[in-house]
């Protein structure tokens, strides 16, 4: 199961006409690389909710069909129903299908994770019990304000601490298996605050912990920090200047993404910035640690 759904609103003008998971990262769509991280770790079969600019996602599954040919099941809420709300109404539609065949995932569409799935995967089947959790060993800036999971010394979950208590911190992935969902009660919540506690009170969630590079793309400057650390390690490779941009040869663009469409004219200067889709950086402007978007620059 794959979030899609959400609105993004904390991203602003990234996101009003097209879905978070569809934005690029390093030269491919979010969406794109969480699938295709699923297809290398073994998964052939996913569920895909929908909501906000559906049109901007659908493209991007038709591709997984074809090129990573992955059957792909399509869940698409009229109400944001949440990731509670989201799963519950999914396994309502492909229930025996899909979620009631054995252990599967669950996963953030905008989440990256350079963790290794199928190790994680091997542990979930070791260890016996109803649910593993991705989980950051040492949560950095990026889990500020987050709670965080309290844990054993065998890694099961022992509860939920208090934003910025201690504890691990949760990297947006779960391997779920079918028994867990009689847990589920579908509310317009979180699974944080639904399905986990009760595999909590039940003991049988653990933490897998990792310190691979992980990446929540939940900000403008979030997204702007996880391009640029994405490329500094050199996992991720790629551009972050969508191909139908124009730069001008006077111009200079360094650490910045720019989305399609974008204009940058003669003597402009953009660095370590985020230019929204379709905007014209006039000529000789400077944008610094800025979003620029409706022809003006805004505070990162």
């Amino acid at each position: 199961m794959v979030f899609a759904a959400g609105k993004g609103e904390r991203m602003g003008p990234l996101t009003e006409r097209r879905a978070k998971p569809a934005l690029p990262f390093c030269g491919l769509p979010l969406l794109t690389r969480v699938l295709r991280g699923l297809r290398s770790s073994g998964v052939r079969e996913v569920v895909v909710n929908l909501h906000h600019c559906p049109e901007t996602v659908e493209p991007l599954l038709v591709e997984a069909e074809k090129e990573e040919r992955l059957t792909v099941h399509r869940s698409f809420e009229a109400e944001l129903l949440g990731t509670s709300g989201g799963l519950s109404r999914a396994v309502e539609r492909f229930g025996d299908a899909v979620f009631r065949r054995g252990p599967f995932w669950i996963v953030n569409g905008d989440t990256l994770t350079m963790a290794d799935l199928g190790a994680m995967a091997a542990f979930h089947a070791g260890h016996g019990g109803e649910a593993t959790l991705l989980a950051i060993a040492d949560p950095g800036p990026a889990f500020a304000g987050e709670r965080r999971l309290a844990t054993a010394e065998d890694g099961t979950i022992t509860g939920l601490t208090a934003p910025g208590g201690d504890g691990v911190g949760f990297a947006g992935v779960w391997i779920v298996e079918p028994s867990a969902l009689r847990l589920l009660r579908g509310g317009p919540g979180g699974l944080s605050g639904d399905l986990l506690p009760g595999l909590i009170e039940a003991g049988t969630a653990r933490v897998f912990p990792t310190d691979a590079l992980w990446f929540e793309i939940g900000t403008p400057r979030r997204y702007l920090e996880a391009c640029l650390a994405a490329a500094e390690d050199g996992d991720i490779p790629g551009d972050f200047v969508s191909p139908d941009c124009l730069v001008d040869f006077f111009a200079r663009v360094r650490h910045s993404v720019l989305l399609d469409g974008v204009r940058v004219e003669e003597g402009a200067r953009v660095e370590r910035s985020v230019v929204a889709a379709g905007e014209v950086v006039p000529a000789g402007a400077v944008v610094r640690d800025a979003l620029f978007a409706g022809g003006a620059a805004h505070v990162l």
